[in-house]
Order: structure tokens, then C-alpha cells, then sequence
């Protein structure tokens, strides 16, 4: 697990990037379908959603943590060899 970088729009200092310990299908605008939590849990897609809003994180049922997610964007330029 990560510590999140901190910013003036992003995580606090004590939340934790648990992307690569938990499994999720594209999310749709402001929803992330959860499909396996941290603890194991799992769902089938579109039964357990996550936010992008910090303050509306979801608790998971079977272990109690809290998670919501952020979107993140590169882009690229085309370089040709």
C-alpha cells in the first residue's frame, strides 16, 4: 500500500492507494463498480459501487473500510520511429 500524495484538491494524508489490492470494472461518470475488496470480498459487477466524493466513501460489508476512488489522465503524443 501507498500513502496518497496530498494536494489541495485530492486524499488526505492517512488515505491509502489500494488500487492494485482491490478489482473493479470501467466506472461510469461519478461510479466505480467494486468487483473484490482488499479484505476478498467480492461482488458481481454493479453491486457494490464506489464514489468519487471523498465525504460519500462506501464502507465495504464485510470488512468496514472505506473507499471511494479519483480518475487520473495522460496523454500521449504519437512519435513515429
Amino acid at each position: 500500500m501507498h500513502e496518497a500524495k496530498v494536494d489541495a484538491s485530492g486524499p488526505k494524508v492517512s488515505d491509502l492507494d489500494v488500487t492494485d489490492r482491490v478489482e473493479f470494472y470501467n466506472n461510469d461518470d461519478e461510479c466505480l463498480p467494486l468487483v473484490r475488496c482488499v479484505c476478498g470480498k467480492r461482488w458481481q459487477p454493479w453491486d457494490f459501487i464506489i464514489s468519487i466524493y471523498r465525504e460519500n466513501a462506501c464502507r465495504c460489508d464485510n470488512c468496514g473500510r472505506k473507499m471511494y476512488f479519483r480518475l487520473g489522465i495522460q496523454v500521449f503524443e504519437v512519435v513515429d520511429d
